[in-house]
């Protein structure tokens, strides 16, 4: 069965609107179970979950329970091109990555299989919940209505995530003659703690947003910290792109590391043809210095640059050589790439707090 990516696209700005204008069917009969499964935390089941709503919506015939074509149940689609022709792009366009920011969510594990069920490979405890209650209640939505009325309150309770989120990044921070000194200070004070290596990217990639500032066109690419759902074309932890080509690679380390990481990092870049990568390390990392410095030398002699640098030298370096220093936009683009990344909680709450602390927000 073949759906119509444009259809599905209609009905789901449909549901948008309607749960824009306050027309939410708070008693819709599958209410719990975009409850449960958007509540939580596991990314590729949300993506799962919006995608079989908003093709049930357009298509009654469609089995919910399908991830692929060849599925031998009745009523087999693609659910992996309405998600990622459809559901990604509203999620990035729309609401903000209010959905988790994924890129191609089913390359995961648990959208590789024919269809759902509850003898699918999957971690046990909430995972494997999450996965009974999808095979459970999702056969009940079993007309168009009652999935348009599901898509219609997940795209309420999105929208409300994605207020929650716009409200973090409602303060101004005012420029003085000494957003240097003071940057650097809030820096270091972030840097105190690493919370699995998130807090270094977040660091990093604010200050590549401040040092490529006056450049037209430029992407900082941060790719999540230990999670699943990053995007295939990842090059490094941490890929600068300048007029859509890559530009320099980074790998950010905030704990101890051997000789292996160094190799697997710089490999994967030389296999891109470029010739150059930074490996960051911060203030929870490191290794033995003779060991670095024989990786490094020997990709020297290959014609590789290998740059490891501590994040102390790194950060004032990049930030001595800004053409301008603006607090306010770092402050702000930290927690949007924190919240658009989904960084922890408990990562996103202490940069605030850390940013409350000196800049008074």
């Amino acid at each position: 069965m073949k759906l119509s990516i444009d259809n599905v696209k209609t009905i789901v700005y449909r549901a948008y609107d309607k749960a824009s204008r306050g027309e939410v069917p708070h008693e819709c009969s599958c209410k719990e179970l975009v409850d449960y499964v958007l509540d939580n935390t596991h990314l590729t089941y949300k993506y799962i979950l919006v995608t079989a709503l908003a093709a049930k919506a357009t298509d009654e015939t469609i089995n919910p329970l399908c991830l692929q074509v060849k599925s031998e149940l009745p009523g087999a689609y693609d659910a992996r091109s309405i998600c990622h022709g459809v559901i990604v792009r509203f999620d990035m366009e729309v609401l903000a990555k209010a959905l988790g920011g994924s890129n191609e969510p089913f390359l995961n594990k648990p959208a590789r299989f024919p269809e759902l069920s509850t003898t699918n490979a999957v971690r046990k405890g909430r995972d494997q919940s999450i996965l009974n209650k999808l095979c459970s209640d999702l056969p009940l939505v079993d007309t168009s209505e009652k999935a348009f009325e599901g898509l219609t309150y997940a795209m309420y309770k999105l929208l409300l995530i994605k207020a929650e989120k716009e409200k973090l990044t409602q303060f101004t921070i005012s420029a003085d003659g000494s957003a240097t000194a003071q940057l650097m200070a809030c820096i270091n004070a972030l840097l105190s703690e690493n919370h699995e290596g998130e807090v270094l990217t977040l660091v990093v990639a604010g200050l590549f947003d401040q040092y490529l500032a006056q450049e037209a066109d430029f992407q900082v690419e941060v790719h999540p910290v230990n999670q699943a759902g990053a995007s295939s074309k990842e090059i490094s932890d941490l890929d600068i792109y300048l007029a859509g080509k890559h530009y320099v690679a980074n790998e950010l380390k905030d704990k101890p590391f051997v000789d292996t990481d160094m190799i697997h990092a710089a490999d994967k870049v030389m296999q891109t043809g470029k010739m150059h990568m930074n490996f960051i390390v911060g203030r929870h990392g490191g290794a033995d210095p003779r060991i670095i410095a024989e990786c490094v030398n020997s990709y020297l002699e290959r014609g590789f640059v290998l740059n490891v640098v501590p994040i102390d030298v790194f950060a004032p370096t990049l930030l001595g050589v800004c053409r301008d220093v603006d607090c306010d936009r770092f402050a702000k683009y930290i927690l949007n790439i924190a919240m658009q990344t989904k960084f922890k909680e408990v990562t996103i709450d202490y940069v605030l707090r850390v940013l409350k602390e000196h800049f008074d927000i």
